[in-house]
This record gives structure tokens, C-alpha cells and sequence, in this order.
């Protein structure tokens, strides 16, 4: 992969950046001359959950003292677990660390991003999208927030705010997964994936391209990605 410019020596902290598309856009960023610290709940520089209340506000600060600094934020961290709303009592958590974590880490990031007009990538999902029935029901609502709330920012205060879509990725997990079910019972429509690669090139775009802000970057198996209009 080509080395995008403008990369070198920017300070970039990537949240569930310990696995999966995390590590992936992570080890890209540095191996592209950035200097990368990852967050995740375990197994990373900076342990935190951001599921709970100040979490993100640590993790925040922590990154910016240990890096000097801050010109990149990428919000990854996310998931979901059954059982799922309705049946789920707890379904405020998967919104808290879905979509609250991604305002939060963001409001607290953006002075130090505003600094040297940084950017923020935020990971949602094509769950986020359209109108067709979906399992998670609290994870899809969340991702349609982290949606617009990327279109809804823009760029604020010099900082451009981007957002990724993925549809079903092809992570570890994911590929764990297929040797037990059929595609068609991993992937919601259509049944296929999103190569790794694809996702990691997608956000050196958004990162690199200061023309880009508001934007959200739909990723779907086999097809060319698109801007969503």
C-alpha cells in the first residue's frame, strides 16, 4: 500500500484498537510514519471500558500525554451480545458504548485535535443503514446515530468529522464464525465481506483527504465503495 501523505509523525489514538479492524487501521497508521495508541478493554496501552460513564474522558487525556498531543481519533470500539432489545432490560449499555462513547471521546478530543485541524473517523456499520429488520436492534440504532452524528458535525472547530460503513467484515472473528454457519447466517444482505484491507484503506482515505468532512464511506463485498448521498 502506498504511503499517503501527510501521515508522518501525525499522533493518532484508535479506540478497540487491541483486534480486529482496530489493530488493523492502528498498524497501518504507524506503519504509514504515525504515532498510534490503542485503546481497548484489555491487551492494549490504554485499558478502558467505554461502556461506562468517564471512561472516555480518561482515555482521552491519557492519549494526549502520552503521545504530546493529538491529530487524529478513530472511534472503533463497539459491539453488541444477546440477549437484544426488546428482550434485553439493559439496552442503554450497547448505546453507551456504541454512540455515547463515540460523543463523548470526541467532545473531549476535540481541543487537542483543533490544535493542528485534526481529524475524527468513526466506525458504524451498515446495521446503521436502510430499513430492513435487524437482530441488534440497540446496535443498529446506535450506528445510525454515529451516522449523523457525523453528518451533523461536519467540520467543527477545524476538525473534520468522517465516518466509515462497513457492511459484515471479514475479521478473525467473523471468519471464526463461517466455519460453523453459512454466510448468509453471518451477513445480513447482501451475503457478503468486506475485505479487511478494504476497511484500512477506506479510513487512510478519510484521514488523508482534507477535503473530506461530513462524509460517510459505505463499504459493501465486491462493489466499489461509495459516499453515501
Amino acid at each position: 500500500m502506498a504511503r499517503p501523505p501527510g501521515l508522518t509523525g501525525r499522533l493518532a489514538l484508535v479506540t478497540g484498537g487491541a483486534r480486529g479492524i482496530g489493530a488493523a487501521i492502528a498498524a497501518a497508521l504507524e506503519s504509514n510514519g504515525a504515532r498510534v495508541v490503542a485503546a481497548d478493554r484489555d491487551d492494549a496501552p490504554i485499558r478502558c471500558d467505554l461502556g461506562r460513564p468517564g471512561e472516555a474522558a480518561r482515555m482521552v487525556a491519557e492519549a494526549v500525554e502520552r503521545l504530546g498531543g493529538l491529530d487524529i481519533l478513530v472511534n472503533n470500539a463497539g459491539g453488541y451480545a444477546s440477549p437484544t432489545y426488546p428482550q434485553n432490560a439493559n439496552w442503554r449499555a450497547p448505546l453507551e458504548l456504541n454512540l455515547g462513547a463515540v460523543m463523548e471521546a470526541t467532545r473531549h478530543a476535540l481541543p487537542a485535535l483543533a490544535a493542528d485541524g485534526g481529524c475524527v473517523v468513526n466506525v458504524a456499520s451498515s446495521a446503521g443503514l436502510g430499513a430492513d429488520p435487524y437482530a441488534g436492534v440497540e446496535y443498529a440504532v446506535a450506528k445510525a446515530g454515529v451516522i449523523r452524528l457525523t453528518t451533523a458535525l461536519g467540520r467543527v472547530h477545524g476538525v473534520r468529522v468522517n465516518c466509515l460503513c462497513p457492511h459484515t467484515v471479514a475479521t478473525a472473528g467473523v471468519l471464526e464464525a463461517l466455519e460453523t454457519a453459512s454466510i448468509e447466517d453471518i451477513a445480513p444482505p447482501p451475503p457478503t465481506l468486506v475485505g479487511v484491507d478494504e476497511v484500512v484503506g477506506a479510513a487512510l482515505r478519510l484521514i488523508d483527504d482534507e477535503s473530506l468532512a461530513g462524509k460517510v464511506l459505505v463499504l459493501v463485498g465486491g462493489e466499489e465503495p461509495r459516499f453515501l448521498a
